[in-house]
């Protein structure tokens, strides 16, 4: 029997909802990057669950690893596990009025007839729950599987929940890791400026061939 698609009506133009968290998400990003290089108490629970929310969007280039880990040296472990969840329940309601959307939108749903999507969104189907919570716990990279749920329109609620079950054992475990071994602050600090670097080093050649087909098309 052929697989069929969940029944997601296409969107033919993005409402001001869409705008409108997808605007909040880049001023969040802009305000979160401020506060790493000023003088914001790096040991407030506050300033955790706000960092939270650009580290867990969906297009994120904020590590939240290293954070758990230095506020698990800092503070109070279940605590730093409950805000961090907070801030990532906010970018999980962001996201899905953001990408739900977008991925559904009229013009690019050729995208649904490729083959290896029609596979991965019949394996995914068949434990979607289960599959946000393994993922989002584990190593496994977990923004492939939030776009395919955001693909079909997978219920908000039901994804919080996920994100909820996955999220807070995974951030009480990264705090007990900066508890128990102490890591020092360097590595830390090192390690956040490796992964902007890589994303640095990915994001130049994009930008070079956007740059040099526009100046093309401008000649």
């Amino acid at each position: 029997m052929a697989y069929e698609l969940p029944d997601v009506q296409p969107v033919t133009k993005l409402g001001p909802v869409v705008w409108f968290f997808g605007g909040l998400m880049v001023l969040i990003g802009i305000v979160t990057s401020i506060l790493m290089f000023g003088d914001f108490q790096f040991d407030s629970y506050t300033y955790l669950a706000f960092y939270s929310i650009p580290a867990n969007t969906a297009i994120s280039v904020f590590p939240h690893e290293p954070v758990l880990i230095y506020f698990g040296k800092v503070a109070n472990l279940w605590w730093s596990a409950t805000w961090a969840t907070a801030g990532t329940i906010v970018a999980g309601i962001m996201d899905h009025k953001v990408f739900v959307p977008v991925l559904n939108l009229q013009n690019i749903q050729s995208y649904k007839e490729k083959r290896f999507y029609r596979k991965a969104i019949s394996y995914l189907m068949k434990w979607p729950f289960a599959t946000l919570v393994v993922t989002g716990f584990t190593p496994i990279p977990f923004f492939p599987f939030k776009f395919l749920c955001f693909s079909i329109g997978y219920p908000l609620w039901k994804y919080l929940v996920a994100l909820v079950v996955a999220r807070f054992p995974r951030y009480y475990l990264l705090a007990l890791v900066g508890s128990a071994f102490h890591v020092p602050n360097w590595i830390l600090i090192m390690s956040v400026a490796v992964i902007f670097g890589l994303y640095a080093v990915k994001a130049v050649p994009h930008v070079r061939d956007r740059w040099g087909a526009r100046r093309h098309g401008e000649t």
